[in-house]
Order: structure tokens, then sequence, then C-alpha cells
């Protein structure tokens, strides 16, 4: 019975300042922080013999196409001036508007359905 046992006690000022660590924790994570503007810009190149599908595309923008005939080093020659053209329209509007036209039922055709032709007479 030689044996001593080592007991430690937490005053009470420690379990607050643990308490109070885990609220600054908790309070950090819940205030979201303003998003900064993203800065990303996807360009896209698809090319079919000499035919160029170019775009721009960024984050909460529409897409900005257009197509050109050449290769890769016309289509290269032409991403800036896209970009700019696409930063332009992004500036007045990112997205297309919202189409606020009621939508019309297809018109219905009247099919008439032919008459039945008159029974053939036999022949035979």
């Amino acid at each position: 019975m030689g044996e001593e046992e080592e007991v430690t006690q937490e005053s009470p000022g420690d379990e607050q300042e643990a308490g109070e660590q885990g609220a600054e924790v908790a309070d950090s994570e819940s205030t979201p922080e303003p998003k900064q503007p993203a800065n990303e810009l996807k360009v896209v190149i698809v090319m079919k013999a000499d035919n160029i599908l170019l775009g721009v595309q960024a984050p909460e923008c529409d897409p900005v196409y257009t197509t050109l005939k050449g290769d890769l080093g016309k289509a290269l020659k032409r991403v800036p001036g896209l970009v700019a053209e696409a930063k332009q329209k992004w500036e007045a509007a990112p997205l297309n508007p919202k189409c606020e036209t009621p939508l019309t039922p297809p018109a219905t055709q009247r099919v008439s359905t032919p008459a039945k032709p008159a029974p053939q007479t036999a022949m035979f």
C-alpha cells in the first residue's frame, strides 16, 4: 500500500475558459464571412476540323459563346477579345432575365377523319 495516487482537480475557472473557447469557435463558424468576388474564369475551345466553338464562363454568370473557322492559333488570338466582351456583358447583366410571358398551350389542329370509302362491288 505504498502506492501513491496522484489526484488532479480542475478549478472551476478552467472549465469556464474551455466553455468560452468552445463558444467562440461556434460563433466564428456560424457567422458567414462576406464572399469575395470570384476571379474564376473558364475558357472552352472545342475544335472539329476547321470549325471552332469558343466559350467563356464565370461563376454566377451565363456563358458567352462564339464560333469561328480556323486553327488553334486563330482561336487563341480571339480569346482576349471574347473575355472582354463577356466581362462587359456580365457587368450589365450577369444572367439573362427570366421569361415573364405566360405560356400558351399549343394550337390544336382539327384533324378531319377521312370519310370511309364506299364499298366496292364484287367483280367476280
